[in-house]
């Protein structure tokens, strides 16, 4: 097989997925539909493919959020989503969300027994992937919302044990911080790059998306160069496949046409995924073994 149908069959491991910026066009196209949406066809299927800035690439997600206003949406949505992880063999998946609330539509806690329904229903469907949910505290919303999620997220983790495995720390981060601007002149230093090396905390990248968004100026550019080449523990992922138009296949292309990665390192790149996951022991043993056995 060539590196592409190779890239595909590989089973993969996505550790860096956010549900909303993971929605397809064609998901996008399925909620407008059920909703009647006064979002405009040809909005939901906004070009990603000449994003401007950060900022920008944001705003999809305005569009997302729009059309999952009622559980019956966030249900269907994640339902897609699972699915069409499943279909590029996915075998790990690791969704991240932040919970909403909706007047007179939805709460917080109706948005999150939505994804855990569609992570039952995917369940019973696509046996051949795991799903776990970890809830996100957006930047953007304040103490008040993150102290809110925190209390969601451990009642859900005692309630849903399996699912709902943790936490993660997201939005948008032009947002939240007065002081930002005067960040920009300090750039990086090479003494915060060893910190990060002796701390072996594995890094989650997300290249297609660190390009689309113009935080790094080419492939060839991007951090994955440096922190491979230092043996330093990564993992790669789609961060919003649905906004920028991308999937893990896609991505780890990318790695083997621009870095000349090899079929034996992808693949041990994946089985590596595995143990920076959330999953439990039992099953990352399980896991490493249908990657091994894949040839």
């Amino acid at each position: 097989m060539d590196m592409q149908e190779f890239c595909r069959k590989l089973p993969k491991v996505e550790l860096h997925a956010h549900l909303n910026g993971s929605l397809s066009v064609s998901t996008l196209q399925k909620l407008c539909k059920m909703h009647r949406s006064g979002i405009a066809s040809d909005q939901a299927c906004m070009d990603t493919t000449n994003f401007s800035s950060l900022s920008e690439c944001f705003k999809m997600f305005d569009i997302a959020h729009a059309l999952t206003i009622t559980p019956q949406a966030v249900f269907v949505a994640t339902c897609d989503v699972i699915k069409e992880f499943h279909e590029d063999n996915v075998i790990y998946l690791e969704l991240r969300s932040t919970p909403r609330a909706v007047n007179d539509l939805m709460t917080k806690t109706e948005y999150l027994e939505a994804i855990i329904k569609a992570m039952e229903a995917s369940k019973s469907e696509f046996p051949q992937i795991l799903v776990k949910l970890l809830v996100s505290i957006n930047r953007k919303q304040g103490y008040e919302s993150a102290e809110e999620n925190i209390n969601l997220a451990i009642q859900f983790i005692e309630k849903y044990p399996g699912y709902v495995v943790g936490i993660d720390l997201s939005g948008d981060p032009t947002a939240g911080d007065s002081f930002l601007e005067l960040l920009e002149n300090l750039q990086g230093s090479q003494q915060l790059f060893n910190m990060l090396l002796e701390s072996k905390i594995p890094v989650e990248l997300c290249l297609t998306s660190n390009i689309k968004c113009k935080t790094v100026p080419s492939y060839m550019y991007h951090q994955f160069k440096y922190l491979y080449k230092a043996g330093h523990p990564i993992t790669i992922g789609t961060d919003d496949k649905g906004v920028f138009n991308t999937c893990l296949s896609k991505e780890l292309k990318i790695l083997n046409s621009v870095f000349n990665i090899g079929r034996k390192q992808l693949k041990e790149l994946s089985i590596l995924s595995v143990q920076y996951s959330f999953a439990s022991t039992e099953e990352k043993k399980s896991l490493t073994a249908i990657i091994e056995n894949f040839d």
